[in-house]
Formats: C-alpha cells, structure tokens, sequence
C-alpha cells in the first residue's frame, strides 16, 4: 500500500489528484492541506510514504518544507508541484523523488507513480537527477542566480529557520540541500558535522574553545567573531576526526 498526503491550497488542485490517484487499488489518501503551516505536523503524524507537495503555498516556501520533510529519519518520497518549469533546477538539487509541472495530465501522474512503486519494491531510492559522483563543487544561489562553487572555499554551512546558508570565504549563499544530505554528500571531503544546524570545513577550524558541560566551540580562520558550537551529539566523532 502507498499512503499518500497531499499538500495544495487550491482545492481544485487536490481534488483532481485524489480523484487520478483513487483510481489505484493500491493507493490510501491518508490527509490532505492547503495550509503549509501544519504540513510537517501532520506528515509526522500521519507518516504517508510519498508526498505531493506544491511550491508555491500561500503561507508557506514549498522548497523550504520539501527540505525539511527529506531530513526526516525516515522521509517518505516527495513529488514536487508548480505551474512554473523555472523551478525545476530547486527541485533537482533538494533530490525530491519526481517534479511535475500544473496541469497534470493522468499519464504523468501515472508514470511517477509508477517509478515511485519500482523504487519502492526494489528496497530503495533514487532520484531525479544525479546519483553521486566524486563532485568537487556545490550548487548554490544568490539573487537568482545559481552558482557552482569550489567545495574548498566552503568555511562552514549553517541551518535555520529561514534555510541553509553557505559560508564562503567572502561571500554567503542559499543551498536547496538539507544539512542531513550536505553530510552524507561530504562525508569523504575534509568537512565535519558538529551539531544539529552547522557543518564545519576542517581546514578553516582555527581554534577549539572548551564550553560547558564538557562540550567546545570552535573558531573560523579569518571570522573572529564567528563561535560555532561543537554539540554533545557530535563531540566523540569530532574528537576522534581532530585527533584531540
């Protein structure tokens, strides 16, 4: 059975997907919103195994909840929606399981469906665009414009609220990947995960500040102000990785 939760705040828009998808026996419509705001919520609750979620909400950035929705422990398979092909490049980078453009046609939807199944029977995922190459460089955008970057440049990367900002030498940028897949993507380069929102280059670490309850804070080269914080979760591999 593939449990499906569907997020679109136009009705109509939803509607139509249920109807199309109703027509597998093996689909479940598990829940369905317009709002963004409660999306994660009721994917935690409901834990469908793929979601249909459009990118252009009305109270929420969809990119940004695709990301949040593949850092999950065990993330269901996203199919992103618009009514806009200028979005696909996003879609590509955050690694979402498909991309659709509005209208759908019921052939489309049956050929996602389809692969997802395939994916699904095989015991694994795969992805709309490239499975991992030794690739030196990263995606990256500022003012609309994407950008590839020298993964050495990178001094740190950090998470919030807002998305995953990329700290070059000299300039910042955004990034569609989660801090979960940057980690898995650098796991062979010279970079470290040292808590829940940063990734830390080894090569820029100018100094290692013990804190409190036995925990560190390390300092940029060249960012005097800048303090990122080495967490309880990490700090055994973190140790072992700086020799300390």
């Amino acid at each position: 059975m593939l449990k499906v939760f569907i997020v679109d705040d136009e009705k109509y828009i939803r509607d139509e997907l249920k109807y199309f998808l109703g027509k597998r026996d093996h689909i479940q419509i598990v829940g369905e919103t317009g709002d963004g705001q409660e999306v994660m919520e009721l994917v935690e609750a409901l834990e469908p195994n793929l979601v249909f979620l459009d990118i252009q909400l009305q109270n929420m950035n969809g990119l940004l909840l695709a990301r949040k929705i593949l850092d999950l422990k065990n993330p269901p398979y996203v199919i992103l929606a618009t009514a806009y092909n200028e979005y696909a490049i996003q879609g590509f980078e955050i690694n979402v399981a498909d991309y659709m453009v509005k209208p759908f046609s019921e052939d489309r939807l049956k050929l996602a469906i389809d692969r997802i199944d395939k994916q699904k029977n095989n015991g694994h995922k795969e992805t709309i665009e490239t499975q991992e190459m030794d690739f030196h460089k990263l995606c990256v955008s500022q003012n609309n414009r994407f950008i590839l970057i020298d993964i050495g440049e990178i001094l740190y990367i950090e998470s919030t609220n807002q998305g995953i900002s990329v700290y070059a030498r000299d300039e910042v940028y955004g990034c569609n990947y989660s801090l979960k897949e940057l980690e898995e993507r650098f796991k062979k380069k010279r970079f470290i995960r040292t808590h829940k929102s940063y990734i830390v280059n080894i090569d820029f670490i100018d100094e290692i500040i013990p804190w409190f309850n036995y925990t560190f804070k390390v300092k940029i080269k060249g960012k005097p102000d800048i303090e990122i914080p080495v967490s309880r979760n990490y700090l055994k591999k973190f140790k072992r990785i700086v020799g300390m």
